[in-house]
C-alpha cells in the first residue's frame, strides 16, 4: 500500500501513533510518506523531514509539498489530485484542522475515491505538538 499523511494538525497531534505507524508499516513493506500543504520550496522539504528525525520517526519514502500552481487554492485541491496522481491508498488528514471547506473540497475532488481520506480529529492548541 501507499500511505501519506498530512504533517501540521495530524503528524504534530498524533505523534506516538504516527510515529509508531509509520515504522510498522514501512516495517512490512509499505510506502509511507507526506502529503503537506507545505509549499515546495527549496529548503522546506528538508528542514521538515529533519524535524521529524530529530523527534525519532523514520525517514518518510515520499515527500509532496504543494507546488507554486496550487499556493492560492486551499491546501485540499493540490492534496486531492496527489492521492490520485500517485495512487495513494489511504490519506490521514486534520482538513485544515477542522475547516468544513477543506473538507468539502476534499470530498469534491477525490469524488469516489473519497474512502481514501481518513479523517483526524487535530488536538487543540493548534500551535503545539503532541506526543
Amino acid at each position: 500500500m501507499k500511505i501519506s499523511i498530512d504533517y501540521d494538525g495530524t503528524l504534530w497531534s498524533h505523534m506516538n501513533f504516527f510515529r509508531e505507524f509509520m515504522v510498522s508499516m514501512q516495517h512490512q513493506g509499505h510506502k509511507v510518506g507526506m502529503l503537506t500543504g507545505h509549499t515546495d520550496q527549496p529548503g522546506n522539504k528538508e528542514r521538515d523531514i529533519d524535524l521529524m528525525v530529530k523527534r525519532l520517526f523514520p525517514k518518510p519514502d515520499f515527500w509532496f509539498g504543494r507546488t507554486e500552481s496550487y499556493w492560492p487554492l486551499n491546501g485540499s485541491v493540490y492534496k486531492s489530485m496527489v492521492i490520485l496522481r500517485e495512487g495513494i491508498d489511504i490519506h490521514f488528514d486534520d482538513c485544515d484542522y477542522s475547516n468544513p471547506e477543506s473538507l468539502r473540497l476534499f470530498r469534491e475532488g477525490l469524488g469516489d475515491q473519497f474512502h481514501r481520506l481518513f479523517i483526524v480529529k487535530e488536538r487543540q492548541p493548534t500551535s503545539t505538538h503532541f506526543e
